[in-house]
């Protein structure tokens, strides 16, 4: 076999090679290390057909056909239909996003349109992977049938799942799934030799940041922390400098350049040309044309500096210096402690990464021998390589090893005594993997003769189920009926690749199922976690066929939520839902069903996933429902938020107070999720923690 490791980056993408003790970079068919993840329909001049480009040739065809060409896929992988982050994505390029098939109502991963027909991010994403595989088959003059593909380590299951999925549609065999900063420390070559060390990987590159510590010695890698943020990198960079040029353009033609979507595409190539030219001088020009109503063509002929440039990103770099500092604080470690800084990804080009890390680490400890674009690659090479020695068999970890750790808690929701959105974690954040044994944990039935199983599987850090993310749902069906004291052992295990079994074993009976996690579908927050609307209907909006009816109540609560808790909202949560609301308005004028079941999602997501101004809604609202001593016992709570709020205590003191009233809202929608008692069907088939 022929195995290649492959860097599917936001916004380039790499294969390299592993050739004894050589490892290189391929170039692609236009003699490029670097292929952009951009993917078109080119429509052929005076043709009725056209063909499906990837990489340079699709960057500049999205200058003639902007909403024909995908750009950031990486970012909506794993991602539903409706969140709000994925409507940002959709906001800064041309291409339009659709929902999915409406017959399917437990899939709720988003689509993007090519050529009109929609795709699912793994496929866009398989695309480019087959474009990477023709180059590298090109380069090597020979078939490729295996890689190891990289992902960011911050990545959750369900976008692993669909990184798997692209890569088998692109016809290889994934051998592994390896995070990028661990692939980029096998490139650096640290912890061959005798001498121990422990390094920082910071890895900015063109969509998501990352940070891992990593411990080495003798071949050996052991993951220690993981810190990041999925929708942080260059492509935010980009947008800075766009919104400056169409500041621009406001100011010297009064014509706002936003009411055109189209042109966010054309001008980020021109943004990206300038951030890079202010990584070696002080300032850049830029020159760029648009047409401009009334006016016709205009220039647009400015200059940025690099001082313009560092205040625009002060903000988002000094929040990534801080996550470096959380990951230190986590394993008890100072900056003394860290033997090398490894800079990872095309952002760490920018001069003031570079400054503000010095002022942390020793200018000396920050390493830059490996060129940051093309390490990810070399060291998922590497790794591919190790798979190549022994044909059909898993590599001999005993020459070298890489222990990685979960960035989250892995678990199911349960029901805990009268707390219906229990979330019962299985597998704990920081638990290295592959598992050396199963996690185990012992539920029981919640009715009696249950002859159904429902699992939902969530990955996150809160004592809620419905706060964390779905990553998807196991049905295990009985042939015979269990009773309430019947013990349930639930088992995950987690491989290299993050991919996790369930086994379920009746204890009484030693019967057992095995199911793997199927990520594909994504299903809704459970019901009865809590309120959606101040006038007391018990479970989120639901589309219906009565979709006006539906819509016009949920614009009117987005309303009342906007107009009540706007104040602990963050300035994009506020715009996003004010968006949503005048879409959702035209879309009730124009009839436009599709248009408004997916506006309605995009509010019903802002009323639950706002922070604290969610928080404060779901908690005034579950006021109504509580009695003397809880109606008391959360008032003083959500006095205590707001006099927090107000003040800017420090977040240790201030999430403590957010958990308090948390609990205090789990324990009243636990008995009462409105004034009827909630129907038991809605919550039929799941399971009880054994503690409760």
């Amino acid at each position: 076999m022929r195995a290649i490791g492959i860097d599917l980056g936001t916004t380039n993408s790499v294969a390299a090679v592993c050739e004894g003790d050589r490892t290189r970079a391929l170039t692609n068919q236009l003699h490029e290390i670097l292929t952009p993840s951009v993917v078109t329909y080119h429509k052929r001049r005076g043709a009725d057909g056209g063909e499906v480009v990837v990489g340079g040739n699709a960057v500049r065809n999205a200058m003639r056909d902007p909403g024909n060409t995908i750009f950031s896929i990486k970012r909506l992988m794993g991602r539903q239909y409706g969140e709000p982050r994925v409507e940002e994505v959709q906001k800064r390029y041309g291409f339009q996003l659709a929902p999915p098939p409406a017959a399917d109502l437990e899939d709720r991963g988003v689509r993007v349109l090519l050529n009109n027909e929609p795709k699912t991010p793994a496929e866009i994403s398989a695309i480019i992977l087959g474009q990477i595989k023709a180059d590298a088959e090109r380069a090597l003059g020979e078939k490729v049938t295996h890689a190891v593909i990289t992902v960011p380590a911050y990545f959750e299951e369900r976008q692993r799942y669909a990184t798997n999925e692209a890569g088998q549609l692109a016809g290889l065999t994934v051998l592994e799934i390896v995070d990028e900063p661990t692939a980029a420390a096998l490139a650096f070559g640290l912890g061959k030799e005798d001498e121990k060390h422990r390094v920082l990987v910071y890895d900015l590159g063109g969509g998501t940041f990352d940070i891992s510590l990593i411990q080495m010695h003798k071949h050996h890698y052991e993951v220690l922390e993981i810190q990041g943020d999925n929708w942080l990198g260059g492509d935010d960079f980009d947008h800075m400098i766009v919104r400056r040029m169409f500041d621009w353009v406001k100011a010297e033609y009064s014509f706002d350049p936003t009411s055109r979507p189209e042109l966010l595409m054309l001008a980020k190539p021109v943004a990206e040309a300038a951030k890079k030219a202010l990584s070696v001088q002080q300032r850049a020009e830029i020159l760029w044309q648009l047409k401009v109503p009334d006016l016709g063509m205009v220039d647009v002929e400015m200059e940025v500096t690099r001082e313009q440039f560092e205040s625009d990103i002060r903000g988002k770099l000094e929040t990534t210096v801080d996550l470096v500092h959380q990951a230190l604080k986590n394993q008890a470690l100072s900056p003394s402690d860290i033997t090398a800084v490894l800079l990872v990804g095309g952002s760490t080009a920018i001069p003031m990464v570079r400054t503000l890390l010095a002022d942390v680490f020793a200018e000396n400890k920050i390493r830059v021998d490996v060129n940051p674009m093309e390490c990810v690659a070399l060291g998922a090479a590497i790794r591919a390589a190790r798979y190549s020695e022994a044909p059909g068999q898993e590599p001999d970890d005993t020459k070298g090893s890489i222990h990685r750790r979960t960035p989250m808690n892995l678990g199911i929701n349960t029901v805990k005594g009268e707390d219906l959105d229990h979330f019962e974690v299985i597998i704990p954040k920081g638990t290295p993997y592959p598992l050396d044994e199963p996690r185990k944990t012992i539920v029981r039935p919640t009715e009696v003769n249950q002859k159904l199983l429902r699992l939902p599987v969530y990955e996150g850090l809160s004592e809620q189920a419905s706060l964390n993310v779905p990553q998807g749902e196991i049905e295990i069906p009985l042939r015979k009926g269990l009773d309430l004291s019947d013990d349930i052992e639930i088992s995950f295990d987690y491989d290299r690749n993050r991919v996790v079994t369930l086994t379920v074993r009746i204890v009484s009976t030693s019967e057992t199922f095995e199911r793997r996690l199927e990520h594909n579908r994504q299903h809704p927050k459970p019901q009865g976690a809590a309120p959606t609307a101040p006038s007391g209907d018990g479970a989120p909006a639901n589309l219906s066929e009565d979709w006006p009816e539906d819509l016009s109540h949920i614009v009117k609560v987005g309303k009342m939520f906007r107009q009540g808790y706007g104040e602990y909202m963050t300035d994009d949560d506020r715009k996003d839902l004010e968006t949503a609301i005048a879409a959702a308005e035209q879309a009730l004028k124009t009839r436009d069903e599709t248009e408004g079941k997916r506006q309605q999602l995009a509010i019903d997501n802002k009323l639950w996933g706002s922070g604290l101004a969610s928080l404060m809604y779901i908690a005034e609202s579950a006021m109504q429902r509580a009695n003397a001593r809880q109606a008391k016992v959360l008032a003083q709570g959500i006095a205590a938020l707001r006099q927090a709020f107000a003040q800017g205590l420090p977040p240790d003191r201030f999430e403590k107070l957010v958990q308090d009233v948390r609990a205090v809202i789990g324990d009243i929608m636990s008995v009462t999720m409105g004034p009827e008692p909630p129907d038991p069907k809605m919550f039929r088939d799941r399971v009880r923690s054994r503690e409760g």
